[in-house]
């Protein structure tokens, strides 16, 4: 008998409900893929999702990944009832499972199952095709930093199978791996996630309702919860799942199973992984069947393949690209901004500048005008003091020794008393005391700056004879600034070499007197404070 009509608008009415709500996800949104920084193919559960076997990860698989899954339980009746299959049959299952991220919020899935019966005396069909299943997931766009991933599926059942295999209660472990009838099932998911996708570990939760179409299929609640430790490429997970009526609840009778598992990822797109169902159901009374079997024992594998690494790797190298050239942008404006604040600084400084300068120009104003009065004043008295002046200067000039008014009047004077032997830069002996007069002479006049001229005979190359000229001049200065060494900030040095004789270089005696050293003033104008220019 087909369902109450009420309780199909009703079940339709929150299916179009969850769908309204994921469409809108469905576009190509342009974020941040949920694959982390794994190199790992991610681990995925029998409906080809992220997860564990049985329970599903909120976390999508990330645009544009495809994985393949494929799943084979098996276990042994090991207590017959009406509604199981004989002692001693042995139940295999197999399902091949699909997924595709349309983007980094929604999912798409799709799988197909069959079975196997082996040692089986029921007169129902012993293998065939099982249940066909489609549906779409989507995750809400929670910030990546945020531990908490939340998301829905909603999916169809297809009861393909001709053997529903156990029957009461929606008992066995392959409930709707071989399912006869037609389901709608919607699950809220919650992810918890601690660590990073190598090493961390994640918890999972599902809460899911099950309704078929039919008045004799049962409404169902499932409940489920996994841990999940990623540890680099090893995974280890524990899974707790119960499966029971909504309005007929007992867990503890119902299926409720433990599911400990180990899975092996791998850089190159595949995992693997094999596990044990352990029933925790207890016993019903009065000679009902149990719910499942002590245990059943699975193996999987996934194949797991980024369809848009290439994309993702150029639009990460191009936002990578943007953010540097954001921060070198930053930098300039920062420099920008510190150079406009030095000029407001600046301007300010300089406006505080001009009002002194002029404060100044008016106290330098009132202090000429007051200088003219006093200098009216004193007009005779400054008379007598030029007077003076002339005289004390005429003095002064009387007692200037003649290598002075030498200096003075012609602004060159010949160290005559230097000598040095030929191609040599060492000081005679007898050439100090004559220094010694000199560099006292010219601390009397500090105004003066003073070159000294190193010159030398014929004798040897161009360019030995200014080299050796210069050390002859370097020779004196360094001695004089020794004598007094106020005078270092007046002397400077430099070589002539042969380029201008004052004797024939013909003759020894010509020749002694061009190996000679002068000194030139280069200020002369400076003379005149003296009074002996010509």
């Amino acid at each position: 008998m087909i369902r109450s009509d009420y309780v199909k608008s009703k079940f339709f009415a929150v299916t179009l409900f969850l769908a309204f709500c994921l469409l809108p996800l469905m576009r190509t949104v342009r974020a941040e893929v949920n694959d982390g920084t794994s190199v790992y193919s991610p681990v995925v559960n029998g409906e080809a999702l992220r997860g564990l076997s049985s329970v599903v990860s909120a976390e999508s698989m990330g645009a544009g990944r495809m994985t393949f899954g494929i799943i084979s339980p098996w276990y042994r009746q090991q207590k017959g009832y009406l509604n199981t299959p004989n002692t001693g049959a042995n139940l295999y299952t197999f399902a091949g499972a699909f997924s595709y991220g349309v983007n980094p919020y929604v999912d798409l899935f799709a799988s197909v199952a069959g079975f196997a019966l082996n040692n089986y005396s029921n007169t129902k069909r012993n293998g065939g095709l099982g249940t066909i299943r489609a549906g779409v997931q989507g995750s809400l766009p929670f910030p990546r930093y945020t531990s908490l991933r939340m998301g829905g599926q909603t999916a169809v059942i297809g009861g393909t199978s001709r053997n529903q295999i156990n029957t009461y209660r929606a008992d066995g472990y392959n409930y709707f791996e071989t399912r006869t009838g037609y389901d709608f099932l919607g699950k809220l998911l919650q992810t918890f996630q601690f660590g990073s996708e190598d090493w961390g570990f994640k918890a999972h939760f599902n809460e899911a309702g099950v309704i078929g179409i039919t008045e004799r299929d049962p409404v169902l609640l499932l409940l489920g919860t996994g841990l999940q430790a990623n540890l680099g490429f090893v995974v280890l997970g524990t899974e707790l799942n119960s499966r029971t009526r909504f309005g007929d609840v007992s867990f503890n009778t119902d299926p409720l199973w433990l599911t400990p598992s180990l899975g092996i990822r791998s850089p190159n797109n595949m995992n693997a992984t094999a596990g044990i169902d352990i029933s925790l159901s207890a016993n019903r009374s009065g000679g009902q069947p149990r719910a499942l079997e002590p245990y059943r024992v699975f193996g999987a594998l996934a194949f797991s393949f980024d369809m848009m690494a290439r994309r993702r790797n150029a639009e990460f190298a191009a936002k990578e690209k943007a953010a540097r050239e954001k921060v070198a942008l930053e930098q300039k404006n920062a420099q920008s901004a510190k150079e406009i604040r030095s000029l407001t600084i600046k301007s300010a400084s300089d406006s505080v500048a001009l009002v002194n300068e002029r404060q100044y120009a008016l106290t330098e104003m009132y202090s000429m005008q007051n200088e003219i009065d006093r200098m009216a004043d004193r007009e005779n008295s400054d008379s007598l003091a030029l007077i003076q002046a002339a005289s004390d200067l005429a003095t002064e000039k009387e007692k200037r020794s003649e290598a002075e008014k030498q200096l003075l009047s012609t602004g060159e004077l010949l160290l005559d008393a230097v000598f040095f032997s030929s191609g040599k830069s060492t000081l005679s002996i007898n050439s100090k005391p004559y220094l010694n007069i000199i560099s006292k002479m010219l601390l009397k006049y500090p105004e003066l700056q003073i070159e000294i001229a190193g010159y030398t005979d014929n004798i040897g190359n161009m360019d030995y004879n200014v080299a050796l000229s210069q050390e002859r001049a370097d020779a004196v200065r360094f001695y004089m600034i020794e004598v007094a060494p106020d005078l270092g900030i007046y002397l400077s040095s430099k070589g002539y070499g042969m380029s201008m004789p004052r004797a024939d270089n013909n003759t020894r005696e010509g020749r002694q007197a061009n190996r000679r050293v002068e000194l030139h003033v280069l200020n002369k104008s400076a003379l005149q404070e003296y009074g002996m220019v010509e």
